[in-house]
């Protein structure tokens, strides 16, 4: 058994792919298993994954299948995983040549079965650290989550920057073709640990494609509502680990928080008629209140506002974007309302 698998989802990252897997394949670390899975790729991605197999023989394996998008080449790695621990590390990002060493001895010495840390955020020549949360938890040291509830909420959803153990993850999976993947599973893993270690320094390189990320962000999302899958999945899988009733409050606030950060979407989408972002907007929000009737209430949601301007900002000027037509429908209905909106685009 290896110490660390390294899963790599791969979907036309020829750009970046021989730095990703040489980072990793580097590491100061020897004892790992590196599974590139190949999600389907239309550029080079294969024969460069291929080459790189040959010259890692041994510590890289590749696997190549359909188009299905990163959870579901995350769940191809997970089942052929063989590590003690794992590790995500997405195609067009990279690690620091010891930071596997780092946090599977912090896993080992701590006696815990999750590891987090920061990324550093690498925007063209630019790198910036990401606290990854927006805990008032600073400097390293170990968290109880029966005493810190509310960090499966201020933590990020993200998994680039955890080491999580293969136990840990059991028998869940990433949601296949679905947007924001992470979000379904991570809260889940955290609130499992039970105690983690939170390491205050970066531990994962992100690569930021400003275009890219601008254009995920304010273009148009057809399928939004997959926030609420994810979010509804996180309710499922804390129900079947016995979790649901200890962070029932914490579930509501991710689900309010979540679909917050959709709706704030909706309203920066460009070239969408103002009429259709209040539908989209009013049906998210007929969906949350349905889920949760006091969500203007939530005190995290509160405590959000106060560390992010723009996220108080732009709900300060909600009202803008509601008609209680499509607000005050059943669940439903509000769905086909925001489906139905984008037909016009087609």
């Amino acid at each position: 058994m290896a110490k660390v698998s390294v899963i790599i989802p791969v979907y036309n990252a020829e750009k970046y792919l021989s730095q990703c897997i040489s980072s990793v394949a580097n590491q100061t670390m020897q004892d790992i298993e590196i599974l590139a899975i190949n999600d389907g790729s239309i550029d080079n991605s294969l024969n460069i994954l291929d080459d790189l197999s040959l010259r890692y023989k041994g510590k890289l394996k590749v696997f190549d299948k359909e188009n299905g998008g990163a959870g579901s080449a995350r769940n191809v790695g997970i089942e052929n995983a063989n590590g003690e621990f794992i590790k995500f590390v997405d195609a067009d990002d990279y690690l620091k040549a010891d930071i596997l060493d780092k946090m599977y001895t912090i896993a080992k010495e701590y006696n815990v079965s999750l590891v987090r840390g920061n990324y550093q955020t690498i925007v063209g020549p630019f790198k910036m650290e990401d606290k990854c949360s927006w805990s008032d938890i600073k400097g390293n040291q170990i968290v109880n989550l029966n005493e810190n509830r509310d960090y499966i909420v201020t933590e990020t959803p993200g998994i680039g920057n955890k080491l999580i153990s293969r136990e840990l993850l059991g028998d869940l999976r990433f949601p296949e073709k679905t947007k924001w993947e992470d979000l379904a599973i991570m809260p889940v893993v955290v609130a499992s640990s039970e105690k983690l270690f939170h390491l205050d320094e970066p531990v994962y390189n992100y690569r930021v494609n400003m275009n890219t990320t601008i254009k995920d962000f304010i273009n148009k999302i057809p399928n939004i509502l997959d926030v609420i899958k994810c979010v509804e999945n996180i309710e499922k899988q804390m129900e079947l680990r016995g979790l649901s009733e200890t962070y029932k409050n914490q579930i509501e606030s991710l689900y309010i928080l979540h679909t917050l950060f959709r709706v704030e979407n909706a309203m920066l989408w460009v070239n969408f008629p103002h009429k259709k972002k209040e539908v989209v907007v009013s049906s998210l929000l007929g969906i949350l209140d349905a889920k949760c009737p006091d969500w203007e209430k939530n005190q995290i949601i509160q405590k959000y506002k106060s560390k992010n301007v723009l996220f108080k900002f732009d709900m300060s000027r909600i009202n803008n974007y509601i008609d209680d037509k499509y607000r005050n429908v059943d669940r439903k209905t509000a769905e086909n309302n925001i489906v139905h909106s984008f037909k016009w685009l087609v």
